[in-house]
């Protein structure tokens, strides 16, 4: 039976400044769904529509919130950057410790701090946009990977666009 992965602990940094880790800052991170564009074909003497599945990525929006405003957000709010999501799981049934990275290079593109009340824990929301790279390894070993200069997505390390390069001679 497949154990469960607990969640332990989970730190946000820039992936190439050094001293940017936030591990007792973060509250929250949201990893985007991974939905592959899709092309409808509704022949029109078929007997139904099929959205066909593509090999390209919807656009990805990232995301953290911490506890109260984070000073350093400010100086890469609006510009392109290379982040690190870091995570920690526990196997339920083994106690095994697991790690886990989500790597993002796009723009934070997006700061809220919501409602502010002294009687309430206040939270910043902070969202990327124009996401160009994005992967997500589960100890050591990458499960996703996509990257938009490379013309790449790979799943488990199989390359879904390879194929597709091949047959519009493309370097693969």
């Amino acid at each position: 039976m497949n154990p469960a992965l607990i969640l332990t602990m989970m730190d946000v940094r820039l992936a190439e400044r050094a001293g940017s880790s936030r591990p007792l800052k973060v509250s929250k991170i949201t990893l985007p769904p991974i939905k592959f564009m899709t092309v409808n074909r509704s022949p029109g003497g078929g007997a139904m529509s099929v959205d066909t599945s593509m090999p390209r990525l919807e656009p990805l929006s990232p995301g953290f919130d911490t506890y109260g405003p984070d000073d350093e957000i400010f100086s890469v709010l609006g510009l392109k950057d290379r982040w690190t999501f870091g995570c920690s799981y526990i196997k339920h049934n083994t106690g095994v410790v697991l790690p886990a990275r989500i790597i993002i290079e796009g723009v934070l593109n997006e700061w809220s701090m919501g409602d502010l009340d002294p009687s309430e824990t206040q939270t910043a929301a902070h969202m990327f946009s124009e996401v160009t790279h994005y992967e997500f390894s589960l100890d050591g070993v990458e499960r996703f990977y996509a990257d938009d200069e490379e013309i790449e997505i790979r799943k488990d390390g199989i390359s879904l666009t390879a194929p597709h390069k091949r047959a519009a001679g493309l370097p693969t």
